[in-house]
């Protein structure tokens, strides 16, 4: 006996995907026989149950059953992202009806099938799959719709660690990525890894494709050194494949438009020399003239950044959604009046263009340039002469700390708006944010018949898998959990059995180290962009005329949370296990504790140096060795491994010979220091080291700090580091144990009083 597998045969690709979705998951977690057929085929002589895929509008076999009075109605409404799951007996057959609103719907009921009534989870990094005897096939009835209409995720252009950045993945990472995303029922995503080849197919007769092993002429230094590691011409091919698997399964990509020439998606050089557009020169982040925006008051600068957008269109994407971020961290003239008028005419551009060329479809305005510069007037005054049938306010900002935000924006019952948080920088990849503000602030949205999505925008790609987690499920329910049953959830769901009670506890403890912690500051409190534990050291703003004003990294926050600090990396170092998935958040964990205590250890010793305390030796000892502990951690798994992401991508297709050159440049700049293992043992450690033991010739001799040693050390050391090929640092951490219970020492041992 099996059970049949019904799919509609003319339908949306998506409805044979889940189908086989479907019998491959019920494979995997039963023993049972199951038959694909599809919707024009007889059922096999042998079937005993019967799974039907689509509603009656798509599946002919449902909308028999339904003519004939055999089943009701479905309960959803059809082109939406609603979908049921239930079972009837219908003439001594037992059916499964997987019914959804929209193609994409009905991959998500499968999912839920699979998770809700077989026990199954899934994450970024894996499933948890449950077995069962049999199927379950009766007495399930289960309708669910989303609260929000978009919910989403985008990828971001910064290079160094192939786990948290999308640019290096192969289609089979990207595969995986996309059917990641249905199972967690996202239905948004967004690709802003670079331009890759439309300049070469919108403008063939100037821009020619560039050699991989000769040097980008428009790369620039470390994160902007875009030198390419694989050819345009198979990124060209890796996009459009991947945009068509996540099409096939009925998902959604914005399309960028506008002005959308920055550093991460360069112009040219060629076009440049061969078109001259006018540039507009700003008064913030100039940089090189391949990142600047062309004047739009000329026409054809204008046609010429449309046609790249259609482009795109033409080649890979679909004209459902777009995005644009305007004049995004620019300004062009310091008379604030002018410059607003500027912004306000590129907006007023981009929607009469699309309104013209593509009238159906949404805008999404990033908020990133409304957060950064825009008085609430000045958002009301933009707001005022959109067209809210049309453009959709995207608020990646939505957890921002400072008073800048959607609630100070007016937007709230009053214009279609999306809530986004955006969680971290680029060096920023560990877990972070206050949760007790954004569940606050997710609940307005949630209560804001307005709020039309709820997306996660960082800079990086699953540096927080907690995040990941939170963003699913409150995109889609109207309920929102207390923190603390947010991480019980997580624990639940994530670990094995035996392993939830102590995970549950560790993460208890956890949670106030998290929320020491977040990606801006307060109105009060000036940061320097991307401040954190890796670019303190190259940026030397410390010791100078007056402490740095690190935010949430007081001595006071320290000592709150010393004692669970403490007690978290022993129980971590209790911890035995080859479950990946596990260890992975073991590695997470400690590495963020570890962090957060160096960054105070750094603080403290700050303040005892300008009052003149002698206990700053004895500080500064301890954060090196937090450090050294830090170092050893990062060694010990793959994802944090620069020579590891460079040898996966060569493992995927022909890689540029010297691009280790690049990777290192793109990792170590102020911007996009992270947790790298082989930057923290030769550049961090060896850098923190040089200006303590310099602080403290100064300190116990009563002279001023020599700088230019420090620059000079610096730069030696950051030249052994380019001298000294990845395949040379490689190295493991020899008990994961005792690097626990060292760090957990030296965290005991600081006085932060």
């Amino acid at each position: 006996m099996s059970i049949s597998v019904v799919y509609p045969e003319r339908a949306h690709t998506a409805y044979k995907i889940a189908a086989e979705e479907f019998v491959s998951l019920a494979k995997e977690v039963s023993t049972q026989t199951l038959t694909l057929v599809s919707d024009h085929e007889e059922l096999p002589s042998d079937t005993s149950s019967v799974v039907v895929i689509g509603a009656d509008s798509v599946n002919s076999v449902c909308a028999n059953l339904y003519l004939k009075r055999k089943i009701g109605d479905f309960g959803i409404r059809y082109n939406t992202e609603d979908y049921r799951v239930y079972t009837k007996n219908i003439d001594g057959l037992d059916y499964l009806f997987i019914a959804g609103g929209r193609p994409r719907a009905t991959l998500y009921a499968i999912y839920r099938y699979f998770e809700k009534f077989c026990g199954c989870r899934w994450f970024w990094d894996g499933d948890r799959i449950t077995k069962v005897k049999e199927l379950p096939l009766t007495n399930i009835d289960l309708t669910e719709s989303p609260r929000f209409e978009y919910r989403g995720l985008r990828y971001f252009a910064h290079r160094s660690l192939h786990r948290f950045q999308a640019e290096h993945w192969s289609l089979e990472d990207w595969q995986k990525e996309i059917d990641w995303m249905l199972k967690k029922r996202l239905n948004m995503f967004m690709l802003r890894i670079g331009l890759d080849d439309i300049f070469q197919k919108a403008f063939p007769d100037v821009v020619d494709y560039p050699k991989l092993n000769e040097p980008l002429p428009e790369a620039g230094i470390e994160h902007h050194d875009r030198n390419l590691f694989w050819s345009l011409e198979y990124r060209g091919e890796l996009r459009k494949k991947l945009l068509a698997y996540a099409f096939e399964r009925d998902l959604m990509h914005p399309e960028d438009c506008g002005t959308v020439t920055h550093w991460y998606s360069r112009t040219p050089k060629s076009f440049l020399e061969k078109v001259n557009p006018k540039l507009l020169h700003s008064t913030k982040y100039n940089g090189e003239l391949t990142g600047q925006t062309w004047d739009v008051f000329d026409d054809n600068n204008l046609e010429n950044y449309f046609k790249l957008t259609e482009t795109h269109i033409k080649e890979y994407g679909k004209a459902e959604l777009f995005h644009t971020i305007g004049l995004a961290e620019r300004n062009f003239s310091e008379d604030r009046e002018e410059n607003m008028r500027l912004k306000m005419y590129v907006y007023r551009r981009i929607a009469s263009f699309l309104k013209e060329k593509h009238p159906q479809s949404k805008l999404f305005i990033a908020s990133w340039d409304l957060w950064m510069f825009y008085t609430p007037e000045e958002i009301q005054r933009l707001l005022g002469e959109l067209d809210p049938s049309q453009s959709i306010i995207l608020d990646y900002t939505s957890d921002t700390v400072s008073s800048r935000n959607f609630k100070s924006w007016d937007i709230v019952g009053n214009y279609p708006w999306v809530f986004g948080m955006f969680g971290g920088y680029e060096p920023d990849n560990e877990f972070r944010g206050f949760y007790e503000l954004t569940n606050e602030r997710i609940k307005i949205a949630k209560e804001d018949p307005m709020c039309k999505g709820v997306i996660l925008w960082p800079e990086l790609s699953h540096g927080d898998t907690l995040m990941t987690e939170y963003l699913a499920r409150n995109a889609w329910e109207k309920e929102t959990l207390s923190v603390e049953e947010t991480v019980d959830n997580y624990c639940f769901d994530r670990y094995p059995e035996e392993m939830r009670g102590k995970m549950r506890e560790i993460w208890r403890d956890f949670m106030p180290i998290v929320q020491m912690r977040s990606w801006s500051p307060t109105d009060s409190v000036t940061m320097f962009w991307g401040q954190n534990t890796f670019t303190w050291m190259i940026e030397r703003a410390s010791f100078e005329d007056k402490p740095y004003p690190y935010y949430g990294r007081s001595p006071e926050d320290a000592r709150t949370c010393q004692k669970e600090a403490v007690r978290v990396l022993k129980a971590l170092s209790e911890i035995e296990t080859d479950d990946e998935m596990l260890r992975r958040d073991v590695f997470d964990i400690a590495r963020t504790v570890m962090a957060r205590y160096i960054d105070c250890g750094i603080r403290l010793a700050e303040l005892q140096y300008f009052s003149k305390d002698a206990k700053m030796t004895e500080t500064m000892d301890k954060t090196v060795d937090l450090m050294t502990s830090l170092s050893n951690l990062l060694s010990g798994h793959k994802d944090f491994s620069l020579f590891d992401s460079l040898e996966k991508m060569r493992a995927v297709t022909e890689t540029k010979r010297d691009f280790e050159i690049t990777l290192k440049h793109n990792a170590e700049g102020y911007y996009c220091r992270s947790f790298i293992a082989e930057n923290a043992k030769y550049l961090y450690l060896p850098e923190m080291n040089i200006i303590f033991d310099e602080v403290k010739r100064a300190f116990n001799s009563g002279k001023e700090i020599d700088r230019e040693k420090i620059n000079s050390e610096f730069n030696k050391n950051r030249e052994r580091y380019f001298n000294t090929p990845l395949r040379d640092m490689a190295f493991n951490c020899a008990d994961l144990k005792e690097v626990l219970k060292r760090a957990a020492e030296t965290i005991d041992e600081i006085k932060f009083n």
